[in-house]
């Protein structure tokens, strides 16, 4: 009883008072956390990671819940169930998204589900003495899935590694790695998707072309305009100077091959790693990457 209170009770504050509640019955919050005012959470095991989002209105009431590092859940959106909801790291959920977790719906790494789109494991609802199936299963989406807005999963469905649904699909049998996939069962249509990573040499125009055009997009739509001259980003606000530059020394380093990294402030856009440091001018940045080019980095 003290603890469904409690988890009512963070319903009504923002964060990080609600954070804060939330680990006082045993959840398992890492730094970072932003737990929107009109959460709620009730669920017998609660473990969100480092710096995850919640947006407000977001209801959530299974048996346990995970979210993981970085990882997103949207405005309005509702999962129930018996079972489980387990998001890895890197995750999206859309706004006003319906989660059924009759059974379990677990998503991998780097994958996301776009707004309006409904997830369910359970099947049933008109009467099986009568012909009606009743259908329960688990659902899984592998690691880079993207589900487009407006999508219906049914249950049992595991969407394997790097495929796409596009907007509207209805799904109710599973595909494999790397297909698009569009429709509704009746006509669906499922085709290779071939994907053409930047080379690592390449990587280091692509860094540059980044910060060029974070530099132009501040112009127009940031209270700060930086200036990109002779390869270097110059981030001048609130009586600092920050520097970004792309494979040498600056205050924040752009690195573009596998495993590079330094003891201060750096972005690998190769292997998509980070240092824990938190300065206002990375955390935009980074936040310009993410939703500009998909990238979320992690601390290795």
């Amino acid at each position: 009883m003290i603890k469904k209170l409690i988890q009512g009770a963070a319903f009504f504050f923002p964060s990080p008072i609600n954070a804060w509640l939330h680990r006082l019955y045993g959840a398992r919050i890492g730094r970072g956390v932003s737990l929107h005012i009109g959460v709620l959470i009730r669920a017998a095991e609660v473990v969100i990671g480092d710096e995850a989002t919640i947006k407000m209105g977001v209801m959530l009431s299974v048996r346990r819940f995970h979210l993981g590092r970085k990882s997103s859940i949207g405005f309005h959106t509702l999962a129930k169930g018996e079972s489980d909801l387990i998001v890895g790291d890197a995750c999206i959920i859309g706004p006003r998204c319906m989660l059924n977790c009759s059974r379990e719906i677990v998503m991998d790494y780097y994958s996301g589900v776009g707004p309006g789109s409904y997830l369910y494991t359970h099947g049933s609802g008109m009467p099986v003495t009568e012909g009606f199936r009743s259908t329960f299963g688990p659902i899984r989406l592998g690691t880079k899935v993207w589900v487009s807005m407006r999508c219906v999963i049914g249950p049992g469905v595991t969407i394997g590694d790097n495929s796409c649904l596009m907007p509207g699909t209805i799904l109710v049998e599973s595909v494999g790695e790397k297909r698009v996939v569009s429709g509704f069962p009746a006509e669906m249509k499922s085709v290779p998707l071939f994907l053409v990573p930047i080379p690592e040499p390449k990587l280091n125009e692509f860094g540059r072309k980044i910060l060029e055009e974070y530099s132009q997009w501040t112009a127009s739509y940031a209270e700060h305009t930086y200036k990109f001259e002779d390869g270097v980003l110059t981030m001048d606000g609130k009586g600092t100077v920050i520097t970004v530059a792309v494979d040498q020394e600056a205050d924040i380093v752009l690195y573009t091959q596998k495993g590079k990294s330094r003891n201060g402030p750096y972005f690998n856009i190769s292997d998509l790693t980070t240092d824990k440091s938190s300065h206002p001018r990375k955390r935009d940045l980074e936040a310009y990457m993410r939703l500009y080019y998909g990238l979320i980095f992690l601390e290795p």
